[in-house]
C-alpha cells in the first residue's frame, strides 16, 4: 500500500469510525524491585548484537561492524576472530547473529547470519565455518535470501535450531519492500526452515508449490527480530517489530500467514494507516503485541532453578523502552505463560552497573546461560555484557552436589584402604627385617625350647610310668590264701 493510498485511508476510514487506534497492550505490570542482580561481564563493545555460549564457558559475541569475540571466562576479551566474511555495515546492517551447531562438541561448528553485497544490492547471507580457538575454518556461505534490496534495514536474520536438527532464520521485509511479505516467490519477511547444510528439508510447507519459495516455513511478517525454540511445549515463538506499534510475539506454524502488511495494530511513520484491518481472513493473530512500540529485539524461554518463578516464560529485550510512558525506565519484558496461554506480562528495569542515574539501556540480545543466569547486550558503541543473578546467588546444584560428595567419601574410603594396606605391607616387611637380622638368635631360641619341651615331656613320661608300676603289682601281693 502506497503513502498516498494510506494517508487517504487514514482520513477516510478514522471518520467513518470503523477502526479505532489500539491500545497498551494487555495486563502490563511492573515488576516488583530486587529480584535480581546485575553484573558487568564486559563493557567497551562496538555494537554487540548476539551472543553464543561455548561448552567450555567461554563465549562468542558478534559485534555488528563485523567483528566476531572470543570473550573467556573471566571476562577478558580476546582478538577478533579470524575468517569471518566482509558484511554490509550501515543502518541495521552488518554482522548478526551466532548460533553453535548443536553438535558443536564434536564438529566445531559456528553460523553467522550477516548483510553482503551483491549485484543486485545487499542481502540476508548464512554461513558457517569450523572454530579452532582463533578462526572461522573453512567459512562457506550456504544460504543467501532471494530478499535483495536498495534499504540497509529490515534483515530479520535471527536463527534458532530445532530439535530434529533443522535451523529456523528470520527474514525481514526490507522496510520498502513490505507487499513483498504477501509474496512468497521471494524471501521477503518470511520465517525460513533450513537443514544444517543450508539445503531444503524435504516436509518444509511450500515444498513442491511452485508459486512459493521451498525454504518458506512461513510469511507475512514485518521484521522479525527472534525466533526461538521452547523445549518445554514444542512451540515456536517469533518477536517483530511493528512499525508505529503494532509490535508482536507470534506461535509459529507451518504455511502460516501473520498478516503483514493486510493486517497490523501499528499505523505508518506518517500518522497513515498501512492497513484498515486489525485481523484479515486467512491470517494468524499475535500472542500478544505492544501498542506504542517497545521495539522488541531479542527473545529468551526461561529455564532452570536460578529462576525457578519464572519457567517456560518468554523475556523480551527493548530498544524503545522510552515509548512507554507508563514503563518508559523498562527496558525487559517478562510475557507470562500458563497452560500455553498469555497470563499477563511485567515490565523490567535493567540498569547497567555505573550508568548515570536515570539512564536507560538499549538491549539487543538476551539469552539463558548454562547455569540458569539471564545475560544480556546492550545496544550500540561501547555495549556491554550483563549477567542477571537471582538476588541471594546462584542457587546450589543439588545433583552436581552430591556427585561431588559421593566422589569425596569414594576418595576417602579409597585412600583409608590403601592407608591400611600400605600399613600391613610395612609391618609384615618390619617383622621380616627383625626376624631377619636376628635369625640365628631366634633360631637358638626355638632350639632351646624345643630341647626343654622334649625333656619335659620325658620326665613326665618317666613320672607316670612309676605312678602306674606299683598299681599293677598290688593284685598279686594282696591276694587271699587257698581254702
Amino acid at each position: 500500500m502506497g503513502k498516498a493510498l494510506g494517508i487517504y485511508l487514514a482520513g477516510s476510514i478514522a471518520a467513518a469510525g470503523l477502526i479505532a487506534m489500539p491500545a497498551l497492550a494487555r495486563d502490563v505490570t511492573a515488576a516488583p524491585e530486587g529480584q535480581f542482580t546485575v553484573e558487568t561481564v564486559v563493557q567497551g563493545l562496538d555494537h554487540p548484537w548476539s551472543i553464543a555460549f561455548l561448552p567450555d564457558g567461554d563465549m562468542l559475541v558478534t559485534e555488528l561492524t563485523g567483528q566476531l569475540r572470543l570473550i573467556d571466562g573471566e571476562g577478558v576479551v580476546q582478538e577478533a576472530i579470524a575468517g569471518v566474511p566482509e558484511v554490509v555495515f550501515g543502518g541495521q546492517g552488518g554482522l548478526s547473529d551466532v548460533v553453535l551447531h548443536p553438535d558443536f562438541a564434536a564438529n566445531k561448528l559456528v553460523y553467522l547470519t550477516y548483510s553482503a553485497k551483491r549485484d543486485q544490492g545487499n542481502t540476508l547471507v548464512v554461513g558457517r565455518g569450523t572454530f579452532t580457538g582463533s578462526e572461522l575454518e573453512g567459512f562457506e556461505v550456504i544460504f543467501e535470501a532471494d530478499a535483495y534490496r536498495q534499504t540497509l534495514v529490515h534483515y530479520g536474520a535471527r536463527m534458532a535450531f530445532l530439535p530434529d536438527g533443522t535451523f529456523m532464520l528470520t527474514s525481514g521485509d526490507g522496510f520498502d519492500y513490505r507487499e513483498q511479505a504477501q509474496n512468497n516467490t521471494n524471501h521477503f519477511g518470511t520465517l525460513i526452515r533450513l537443514n544444517d547444510d543450508g539445503s531444503v528439508p524435504t516436509d518444509n510447507p511450500f515444498v513442491g508449490n511452485a508459486d512459493a519459495r521451498d525454504e518458506i516455513y512461513s510469511y507475512g511478517h514485518r521484521n522479525a527480530q527472534a525466533v526461538v525454540y521452547d523445549a518445554g511445549t514444542g512451540r515456536i515463538y517469533s518477536n517483530e517489530h511493528g512499525a508505529q506499534g503494532g509490535d508482536e510475539i507470534n506461535v509459529i506454524e507451518p504455511g502460516a500467514n501473520y498478516g503483514w502488511p493486510l493486517a497490523t495494530y501499528g499505523l505508518d511513520y506518517t500518522g497513515a494507516y498501512v492497513s484498515p484491518f486489525k485481523e484479515y481472513e486467512g491470517t494468524k493473530q499475535p500472542l500478544t503485541y505492544w501498542t506504542p512500540s517497545i521495539a522488541p529485539s531479542a527473545m529468551a524461554v526461561v529455564s532452570g532453578e536460578a529462576f525457578a518463578d519464572w519457567e517456560g516464560d518468554l523475556l523480551v529485550t527493548a530498544l524503545a523502552a522510552g515509548n512507554v510512558a507508563a514503563f518508559a525506565d523498562r527496558n525487559l519484558r517478562r510475557v507470562i505463560i500458563e497452560d500455553g496461554e498469555l497470563a499477563g506480562e511485567e515490565a523490567i528495569r535493567v540498569v547497567v552497573p555505573g550508568a548515570e542515574e536515570g539512564e536507560t539501556a538499549r538491549l539487543r540480545d538476551v539469552r539463558m546461560a548454562p547455569d540458569g543466569s539471564i545475560f544480556i547486550l546492550t545496544d550500540g558503541e561501547g555495549g556491554s555484557v550483563l549477567r542477571l543473578v537471582p538476588k541471594g546467588g546462584m542457587p546450589t546444584d543439588t545433583a552436581a552436589a552430591l556427585e561431588a560428595a559421593q566422589s569425596a567419601v569414594g576418595d576417602a574410603a579409597r585412600a583409608v584402604i590403601n592407608a591400611v594396606d600400605d600399613g600391613a605391607h610395612a609391618a609384615a616387611k618390619a617383622a621380616e627385617d627383625v626376624i631377619d637380622a636376628n635369625k640365628d638368635d631366634v633360631a637358638n631360641a626355638v632350639n632351646q625350647a624345643v630341647e626343654a619341651t622334649a625333656k619335659a615331656v620325658k620326665e613326665g613320661a618317666d613320672a607316670v610310668r612309676e605312678a602306674v608300676a606299683p598299681a599293677e603289682a598290688a593284685p598279686e601281693d594282696t591276694a587271699p590264701a587257698a581254702q
